[in-house]
Formats: C-alpha cells, structure tokens, sequence
C-alpha cells in the first residue's frame, strides 16, 4: 500500500508520537492473543501515544484535529493488549488549544476509556493541566486544583472509563484547556473505543430501586456514565484480556473493606458455573462468579460485610451486585437467606439468589439507583453492607456478594465531571513491571524534555 503524503507540519507531529488504531475486521498490527470470548466488539478503535505502528495512516483535517479512517487491512489479530507494560518511557500527548480526536465507529453504545498519567518535568507542571474533555454534548471530566491535591506521582495511573451512545457513526472526543488560565494544557497516554452490547447497562425499558424510596429510576439512552468502581469480590484481579470481550478490568476488593477480617471470608465455588438464558454470559467473565467474600456465621445474626466506596456528589449512581450460589449443597430457595444494605438502607430484604437464578451455579445480578444529587465540596462514601439472614444460622446460611460494579449517571447539564478527577477508579500503573497481581516496583525515571502541542516522552 502506498504510503499518502502528509502535510510537513502533520510529519512534525508524528516525529514527536505515534499511534496504533485497530477497528473490528479492520487490523492494523499482528499481535495474536487468543481469548475466549462471549462478546465481539464491532469496533475496537484504540489511540496509543507510545505507538509506532503505521502513523501513516492518520490523516490530518485541520491544525485542531486528527481523523482516524477506516483501513482495508485484513483481520491478522483479534485483540491488543489494552494496557500493555512499557519497557521504555512512554509518551503522552500534549495540547495546548482544543484538541479533537475522531473516530468512525458504528452505531450504538461504546466504552470510552482515557489513560491519564500525571507527569512531571521543566515546561509543565500538574497545576497548569487545566482541561475538560467531551464527547457531544457530554463533559466527561474537567480538572481543577483539586484534581491534583492529594496525587502522588509514583503512583497516580489513572484510567477513566466511560459509557456514551452513538447515533450517528462518528465519535468525537475534544480536549480542551482552560481558557481562564495562562500556559492551561490538556494531556492524554492512550484513548480506547470499544463496542459494548446494548441493554447491557443502559435498559431503557427497565425500572431500577431508588434506594429510600418508592417510586422506580429509569436510566435513559440520553443519559452517559462513568464507571467508579468494578470489584471482583473475594477474588483475583481480572485483567481486561479475561474479560468477556470488552476489556474491562476487575480489581480485588480488599482495600475497600472495612470490617474486621475475622467477620468475613472467602468460599470459592465446588459448582460448575452455567450459562444460562436468564442473563447473557458477556455480563460478567466466569471468575467473578467463582468465588464470593461470605459473612462468618457467629450464630448472633449481626455478623455483616461492609464495603466503603469512594465516589463523587451531586450524582445518581447505578449499583449492580453480581451473586451465584456457588455451594453445591444449595437444593433449592431458602437455602441462602440474608439482607442487603445500601446507604444504610434496607435494598434487599430476603435476599434469595437461588430464587433469582433458578439454580446453583447460575450468575445474576441486581440493579439498583443511589441518590448522591445534594452538592458538598467533599467526596462521598457509599457503603454497601450484606447481613446474615435473622433465622437460625441452621436455617439460613450466611450472606454472600460475588462482584460489585458502580456508575455514575450524567446529571442535569449532561456533565460527569466531579471535583477529584484522578483521585478515583486507578488501576495499577503499566509502566511497572507486572506478575500475576503484584504491582510493586519502582517507576523509571521521567525525562525531562519540553513541547508545545505533539506528544512528549517522559
């Protein structure tokens, strides 16, 4: 294929970074990963500032854009590595006027992931990184004082991963600095576009609990959210390539217990885990399913777990809890018996999962709506609680929670934006070496370099 000329401003640009696009049936690189896989994205579409693979290939509309076409490559690898480990410093891109990435994707609803991480050296300081980021007419995030107040950066990777529909074929994500602020800039590492099924968070059609109150939520198609938190309760880290094709990554909850250990363990499953036609498999990846954080039974019925988890106000939250019976003793409804508290109020008051699936082994999940609306200047906790049951512990046997995934709902003026825009949903750092889920080790040095608007070591 013959190589387009480019313009000798656009040829700058690309001295300076590069990036790597892959779109379903429209591959880029050969990098073959294997995956077993319930869902397959229509779109795959990912921007990696590190990337040197074929920057030929980007087209430039104007001084303020870059447009990401369509190839005609044939299929030579089915996924990338999202979020692979550097084994040199990597880049990042850097803007200092609005900034517009576009992306031709299909219609439908998409994850948008950005990769953030704060950086350091002569010409840039963090106070200046003053930017909103939108898509339509959607402000994902826009940074502030605060956004920075309490980062460290040794360890302040920070991925930010959304959900928006697209209607019209055309996904625009626009960086743009603060115009009240001299020397403002906006900087990225990597931006991911990925196809997700619909209905899979976003169900027009269906009604959720508002915890504390008697009429219903409906989260419409208008609305954007913001993943906060994804936990693979009493589990592993779960990697974005054991996902269920959508990349998404599950992390340990652990840090975000808070009661003392000796209330709560963990069971893994002696069942086979089912699919079955109650929820589609792409929900939730097998090993989320496989093990439960399960409340000791002390014979008192106050034995319970709780979880904290951080999040911003003036929101509605979406809060699905994952459950499976996973005991091979578990005959039929009434075996698991037990309460779910939500804000310290009641959202499941004869949580039966047997009943809900039919069966052991079987996934489901419960969806429920939390009101964070009223405005404070610090950030919230919503806490999450599973009690024993109140019958007999040989009756009922104790509470169990398998994963837990919360979302922000866009408000009023279309806006995710809180006040803490890097101080939440942090993923282990990929400049670090990896093993299974040790994240330990010491970040490389940055270099110190300089740049107006092109993509810059570090």
């Amino acid at each position: 294929m013959a190589r387009s000329r480019m313009p000798s401003m656009f040829g700058m640009l690309l001295s300076f970074c590069s990036f790597l696009f892959i779109t379903h049936n429209n591959s880029l690189v050969a990098i073959s990963v294997e995956v077993a896989s319930s869902y397959d994205p229509t779109d795959i579409s990912i921007l990696d500032c590190s990337s040197s693979d074929l920057p030929f290939l980007i087209d430039r509309d104007d001084i303020g854009s870059l447009h990401v076409p369509r190839t005609n490559f044939s299929v030579v690898s089915k996924y990338y590595p999202l979020s692979p480990v550097y084994h040199q410093k990597p880049k990042l891109c850097i803007h200092k006027k609005p900034f517009t990435y576009t992306f031709p994707v299909s219609s439908g609803p998409k994850f948008i992931r950005l990769h953030f991480n704060p950086f350091s050296f002569s010409g840039f300081h963090m106070s200046k990184a003053l930017f909103s980021v939108s898509v339509a007419h959607f402000t994902f995030l826009k940074t502030s004082v605060a956004s920075y107040s309490k980062l460290q950066l040794h360890d302040s990777y920070t991925v930010k991963e959304f959900c928006t529909n697209v209607d019209d074929g055309v996904l625009n994500v626009t960086f743009t600095p603060s115009p009240d602020v001299s020397d403002a800039f906006a900087f990225v590492n990597k931006i991911e576009v990925v196809s997700m099924p619909s209905n899979l968070y976003i169900q027009e059609a269906v009604s959720r609990p508002l915890i504390g109150q008697a009429s219903p939520y409906y989260i419409k198609n208008s609305k954007a959210l913001e993943m906060m938190h994804r936990l693979n309760i009493g589990g592993e880290f779960i990697p974005a390539l054991e996902d269920t094709g959508m990349f998404r990554k599950w992390i340990p909850d652990a840090s975000f217990l808070t009661t003392d250990g000796s209330n709560s363990g963990i069971i893994i499953s002696d069942v086979q885990i089912k699919q079955s036609s109650r929820i589609p498999s792409y929900v939730g990846p097998k090993q989320v399913y496989a093990s439960a954080r399960t409340v000791v039974a002390d014979g008192s019925n106050q034995s319970r777990a709780t979880w904290l988890l951080p999040v911003d106000s003036g929101f509605y939250y979406l809060v699905r809890l994952h459950f499976c019976e996973i005991s091979n003793k578990a005959k039929g409804v009434g075996y698991r018996v037990f309460h779910v508290y939500i804000k310290d109020q009641t959202a499941e008051d004869q949580a039966d999962i047997f009943l809900w699936s039919h069966g052991a082994g079987i996934p489901v999940y419960r969806d429920y709506i939390v009101n964070f609306s009223e405005h404070t200047k610090r950030r919230k906790n919503l806490s999450l609680s599973i009690h024993n049951g109140n019958g007999s512990i040989r009756t009922f046997k104790p509470a169990i929670l398998n994963g837990l995934e919360i979302f922000k709902l866009s408000d009023s003026n279309n806006s995710l934006a809180g006040p803490f825009s890097f101080g939440m949903a942090k993923y282990s750092n990929p400049w670090r070496k990896e093993a299974a889920i040790d994240w330990k080790g010491q970040r490389k040095a940055f270099m110190q370099s300089q740049s107006s608007d092109h993509c810059q070591n570090f």
